[in-house]
């Protein structure tokens, strides 16, 4: 009879939950007593992290450029300041020519004078009527990778400009084109194929619920970055762009001067970094990692001079602490970087194999200071499900504290964690707890070339994102603080962690298995019978790699109250059975990277744009994660069959023919074979 089974089996969950588990909270303080939780909290300082922003979101921060090498000039002369006698730059070739790894170098970037300009007349008789775009002013209105141009022409409106449908009847040569898409959607067609001179677009930043709603936003632009011929892009706003259409359809003419001093050359992808050493001899040579990227277009604030100084403000606490001994020497090393966003990161993993080797998790910041007027909503991601270990367990802790802390506070109850700055907010924080989010340097590190976990704390949505608008004033310094909190905590727990700290890691992952199977049953019972059978089996295969991951930190620790757990949970939920035999495929050893980098897609170079496009697996809901975890789910060892039930344990149903074309896609160009 089943009632009998499943009371007997829920019976034997209360048992080991009765004996065995304490709160999250309790754990927290066991991994990290509150004095020395205290001690962090009370030497974060937020205004101090704002102020370190304000300094950097004066640079307008292009890969390799000049002003991006001053940005991590200051980042360095502040880790000097705090005492890091190990902070240097690591420097990389920038030349549009080496791989590494799945990424292509891409040239530096220098521009030193682009402006706009309306006018009448031709040649001598040529006048200025208003300046639309001025690089000095607002570097954000030229698109990124433009080249040298001096030039007059009129205005032609082209819609979205990425179909030739949107060309017909329009005179294009030797004109500029207003486009609604990005510059390097439309180059191939407007500037190639047609004889447009240049691109004016006001592309909008990424969708959310206020997309389009603020009319004067100016949108970082983009050309692409390895084409052969010169190009030139300007942007503009919605606003702007509507007026300008208006005037065109009136049949009135429209001439602009284009501008621009900038060139495309070799140069070098910088790296900022710094360590504190670990003080056992044998597990200094393990890695607790803090990422951001210091690039991105002037003012940046939130993307991301926030994370870049919620890093460096928990690098001055963690040195301080330690150096007054309120908090024990790491045993670990911890190391920070500051690289340009996922192309620098790949490069350097690739170009520094040791280094990489020596990376045990990654606590990587991209967005950690949005104030009430972007609209953010922060979180805290333990990645995707191929990575997942137990730090993700102390990431989710450590955003439960903040969380309750933070709301007691703002409900005007006692609280000795309140984490406002005195420049800042008293909201609570309210992070939300995920796993997979992509779009950083985080998908790089948890790659399955490298296999990292990482912790990602991050703002979404942003409403100013991309645009002219993510300035200083935006940024909440109590933000900043609790960012750099929740990080130095982690960072120190993990550096820190021993045999001793084995039976406080089981506590504090038995609940979380138990609540994560109450999820399972509820996501499965909407699941057709295979496919539950797949999600069963997947489920539980990340359990028990989490529930291994233990050891990785505490050898010694006994882990048989969690297996006996799952056991007990299995009979209850069913386990899936065994999953059919099938190909297994295996990395190429000597290719390591993500399919997309930032301005290049090994992807769609090696295997072509149509058949890329072709492709199933990327173009359904979620596809690019999807892709994402299937190439890292491949191990060597794990046939397709099992990972689509990995798959479909993390997303939901999953087309097989999808998933098997795609690995199959990635074994023609040699990124996997199979065995």
């Amino acid at each position: 009879m089943i009632m009998p089974t499943i009371f007997r089996t829920l019976s034997s969950v209360a048992f080991i939950g009765a004996f065995s588990w304490v709160s999250n909270a309790d754990t927290l303080t066991d991994l990290m007593p509150e004095p020395a939780l205290t001690a962090i909290a009370e030497e974060t300082s937020g205004v101090l992290a704002k102020r370190n922003l304000d300094r950097i979101t004066l640079y307008h921060r292009m890969r390799a450029s000049d002003q991006f090498d001053e940005a991590a000039a200051f980042v360095l002369s502040e880790l000097k300041s705090y005492g890091f006698d190990t902070a240097e730059i690591m420097a990389f070739p920038a030349d549009g020519e080496t791989m590494f790894g799945t990424q292509k170098s891409r040239l530096a970037w220098q521009v030193d004078f682009a402006e706009l300009w309306e006018v009448e007349g031709k040649d001598a008789g040529e006048k200025r009527i208003r300046r639309l775009a001025d690089w000095k002013a607002r570097p954000l209105t030229l698109a990124q990778d433009s080249d040298s141009a001096d030039v007059s022409a009129e205005l032609v409106y082209v819609g979205k400009g990425t179909n030739a449908t949107d060309y017909d009847g329009k005179t294009i040569a030797g004109k500029i084109v207003l486009t609604s898409s990005q510059p390097a959607a439309v180059e191939a067609l407007a500037l190639r194929r047609y004889g447009a001179v240049g691109i004016l677009s006001y592309a909008a930043n990424q969708k959310t619920a206020w997309w389009q709603l603020d009319g004067s936003l100016v949108r970082w632009g983009h050309l692409s970055s390895f084409r052969q011929e010169p190009a030139f892009a300007f942007m503009t706003s919605l606003g702007e762009a509507r007026a300008l259409q208006a005037r065109l359809t009136a049949g009135e003419t429209i001439r602009l001067h284009a501008k621009v001093v900038a060139r495309r050359e070799p140069g070098e992808y910088r790296i900022v970094t710094a360590t504190i050493p670990g003080s056992d001899p044998k597990l200094a040579q393990e890695e607790i990692a803090f990422s951001c990227h210091l690039d991105h277009p002037r003012p940046g604030a939130n993307d991301n001079a926030s994370g870049c100084v919620a890093i460096l403000e928990a690098a001055r606490v963690i040195r301080g602490l330690v150096n007054d001994g309120a908090l024990p020497a790491p045993k670990r090393t911890i190391r920070f970087f500051w690289p340009s966003e996922i192309e620098a990161t790949l490069i350097m993993l690739n170009a520094r194999p040791k280094l990489a080797a020596r990376l045990k998790h990654v606590i990587h910041m991209d967005m950690v200071g949005g104030g009430p007027a972007t609209k953010a909503v922060f979180r805290v991601s333990r990645g995707p499900k191929s990575s997942a270990d137990i730090s993700g367990e102390i990431a989710f802790a450590l955003a439960d504290f903040v969380n309750s802390h933070t709301q007691a506070y703002a409900d005007g109850k006692a609280t000795a964690f309140t984490l406002a700055s005195p420049e800042g907010g008293r909201e609570p924080l309210m992070a939300l707890k995920e796993w997979l989010s992509v779009g950083s340097d985080h998908d790089v590190f948890a790659s399955g070339s490298w296999n990292i976990p990482v912790t990602y704390l991050h703002d979404w949505p942003d409403r100013y994102i991309h645009t002219t608008k993510d300035v200083a004033a935006n940024i909440d310094p109590t933000k900043l603080k609790r960012a750099a909190f929740i990080g130095a905590a982690q960072a120190a727990i993990l550096a820190g962690l021993t045999d001793s700290d084995g039976d406080t890691l089981v506590s504090l992952m038995g609940p979380n298995i138990v609540t994560r199977t109450g999820e399972l049953m509820a996501q499965t019972s909407k699941l057709g019978t295979d496919d539950r059978k797949a999600a069963l089996r997947g489920h539980w295969s990340i359990e028990k790699r989490i529930r291994h991951s233990i050891t990785s930190y505490v050898p010694n620790v006994d882990i048989g109250a969690l297996h006996a757990l799952q056991s007990a949970l299995e009979q209850l939920v069913g386990n899936g059975g065994q999953s059919t035999a099938g190909t297994v495929y295996i990395h190429n050893p000597n290719l390591k990277g993500t399919m997309h980098g930032f301005g290049y897609s090994y992807l769609e170079d090696k295997l072509g744009t149509a058949a890329t496009a072709a492709l199933a697996l990327p173009r359904l809901e979620l596809g690019y994660e999807k892709a994402y975890e299937a190439l890292n789910f491949v191990d060597g060892k794990r046939t397709v069959n099992d990972i689509h039930d990995l798959l479909v344990a993390e997303f939901g149903p999953v087309p097989f023919t999808a998933l098997s074309d795609y690995l199959l896609a990635l074994s023609s160009i040699k990124v996997i074979s199979a065995r």
